[in-house]
């Protein structure tokens, strides 16, 4: 029985109190219909919602069937007008996603202002499976092959006001029977017969083909979707697991995470919280695509630890040596995440001893005693923030210092061309925010390491080199 099936499922998955109040969205059609019907008959504290688009001439008129209909049944009934063509307009969206967009923002602004318990929509199994197919047609991982929630939260219009869907088990065919078995009336909305929507050429073209290689195919999409949300939400419990263990700090527009830790993630794990990160700033976002998230783990998981790049609808990610940022452009960054001194100071370096910086960055400097351990170390590394110089090649004392104008750096590796250091800052895309601030290693007017960054070609390591300094820039109190 009908009555039973969505009571369980109202219970169990979609986890609704009767007794408290429930925001249902109705157009009128068999759906909404039958959701509201049953709610009702099952004694929950309901009021309904009907947002009328106005982009049919019998737009009103439909909306005057279903006051008839929510008021006949004793439901307190809401009715709600937009003008979804200029709003389509102005935020260049198509009919269909303005429409959606719209109808979500009104039900949900009406449960906040009633402190209600949930948003109710009617989607059924068909449109569930019509859901997963089409994601399938996209190319989607198992974030849209799972098909709609029957409960989300937080959901793109609220953190705190569930969108619920209890029809996502119910066939369109058993919609159907109950309605005529209670000798319900709903409107008919010829657009779903309008092949020229995406949605309706899978309704009413591809499924029915489809059905002559398997006549049970929707079946198996559908179950293919609860397979694929229960896997889901163990990799979401996964992806939970890492966001705790690599999350840093958030504020307006930026979040920030510890870059070491997130490339030791699983490609799979890595993707799952950087679409988690995107909708932590854009929650309305949708069909996030695959080649944005891949752009951003190449450069995230690169070699370089300094950097920015454009991601996807104006956010930005920013490497700063152990941390990575997903900021809005516009975003002001906190400072303490990269090393810093102040502007204008020079800070003399002894041998052997440690600097300290601004935003507990420190300057670990020792003399090498083992040269030809301490040589071949020189050849093979690969972190930016150490480096290993000859002191016989250098004027002492060493100083660490801010840039200077005019300022110019032969980097290793350039066979002695030097270039200027804004130049060089700006190719190595270091944000312009930190730039006047960024600690340099000098030897007299010779700027010999900029860390982070790059060494210089003046006091490199070569074979006859015996006197040597080894230097960590680090966060923190360990090297």
């Amino acid at each position: 029985m009908l009555l039973d099936k969505i009571a369980m499922m109202v219970q169990l998955e979609c986890h609704l109190d009767a007794q408290k109040l429930s925001m249902v969205g109705v157009s009128g059609g068999p759906d909404s219909v039958c959701l509201l019907h049953v709610l009702h008959t099952l004694g929950h504290n309901l009021v309904a919602v009907h947002v009328n688009h106005r982009l049919r001439r019998e737009a009103d008129q439909e909306a005057q069937m279903v006051e008839r209909f929510v008021t006949g049944l004793g439901v307190e009934f809401v009715s709600c007008q937009v003008d979804v063509v200029s709003y389509a307009e102005e935020n260049s969206l198509s009919i269909e996603e303005a429409a959606r967009t719209m109808r979500y923002e009104c039900l949900f602004k009406q449960a906040e202002q009633r402190s209600a318990q949930a948003v109710l929509v009617a989607h059924n199994a068909d449109d569930q499976v019509e859901t997963i197919l089409m994601h399938l047609l996209r190319g989607s991982g198992l974030t849209g092959l799972r098909g709609m929630e029957s409960r989300n939260l937080p959901n793109p219009w609220s953190e705190h006001i569930p969108l619920v869907r209890p029809l996502t088990s119910t066939w369109r065919s058993e919609i159907l029977e109950y309605l005529a078995e209670h000798q319900l009336s709903f409107i008919s909305d010829l657009s779903n017969y309008d092949t020229i929507f995406f949605r309706n050429r899978l309704r009413h073209e591809l499924l029915p083909s489809l059905e002559k290689y398997n006549p049970r195919i929707r079946e198996n999409l559908l179950r293919m979707g609860q397979i694929n949300k229960e896997d889901y939400a163990v990799l979401q419990q996964l992806v939970t697991d890492a966001w705790q263990a690599n999350f840093i700090k958030r504020g307006p527009g930026f979040i920030a995470f510890r870059l070491a830790g997130f490339r030791k993630l699983q490609p799979a794990i890595q993707r799952y919280l950087l679409r988690k990160a995107i909708a932590y700033h854009l929650p309305s976002l949708r069909d996030i695509d695959f080649d944005s998230i891949q752009r951003g783990l190449r450069f995230l998981c690169d070699d370089h630890r300094l950097g920015q790049s454009d991601l996807i609808a104006g956010l930005r990610l920013i490497k700063e040596g152990e941390v990575f940022w997903l900021a809005a452009w516009q975003a002001d960054l906190p400072g303490a995440e990269f090393p810093a001194i102040q502007s204008g100071a020079e800070l003399p370096i002894k041998i052997p001893s440690t600097l300290l910086l601004e935003g507990d960055w420190q300057l670990q400097v020792f003399e090498e005693p083992e040269t030809e351990q301490a040589i071949q170390c020189s050849y093979d590394n690969d972190d930016p923030f150490q480096a290993w110089l000859d002191l016989h090649e250098l004027a002492l004392p060493l100083v660490v210092r801010t840039r200077k104008p005019g300022d110019r750096f032969q980097p290793l590796g350039m066979q002695g061309h030097s270039l200027k250091v804004s130049d060089l800052m700006v190719n190595l895309k270091m944000p312009k925010r930190v730039r006047s601030s960024w600690p340099l290693v000098c030897s007299g007017e010779n700027i010999i390491w900029i860390p982070g960054c790059r060494q210089g070609h003046m006091g490199r390591i070569q074979p006859g080199s015996c006197k040597i300094v080894h230097l960590i820039l680090s966060k923190g109190s360990s090297a």
